[in-house]
């Protein structure tokens, strides 16, 4: 993360949501689909507030990274209306949202299914 961040986005929220993927990703690969569901949900949140911060800060790029990583959170979490909408939002910014929103869309349907 670029150091102009610092100063208008938490580093703490960063972390502790980076924490929350990979508590996540090691409760999906123990089959332990509540905790899995519950580590997702938090960190799809975080995402979310991340967005927000992103884009009062002038981070256009972070803050359509985090979209992208809040829809790919409540994906594997089970909310997969919630990660539709947010691809879909992501879809309709522009041509390369299109794109990325598809790419992202393909790789939750093949590698993510069983949270689907």
């Amino acid at each position: 993360m670029a150091s102009a961040t610092a100063n208008s986005v938490s580093d703490l929220l960063v972390t502790t949501k980076s924490r929350e993927v990979q508590r996540g990703m090691l409760a999906e690969s123990r089959g332990d689909r509540s905790a899995a569901t519950r580590h997702f949900l938090a960190a799809a949140h975080l995402e979310l507030v991340l967005i927000d911060d992103y884009a009062a800060a002038g981070f256009a790029d972070l803050a359509l990274r985090s979209r992208l990583g809040a829809a790919s959170c409540f994906w594997r979490a089970g909310d997969v209306d919630r990660a539709r909408s947010l691809l879909d939002e992501v879809s309709a910014a522009n041509r390369e949202g299109a794109k990325l929103a598809a790419d992202t869309l393909a790789d939750l349907q093949t590698n993510c299914p069983s949270a689907a």
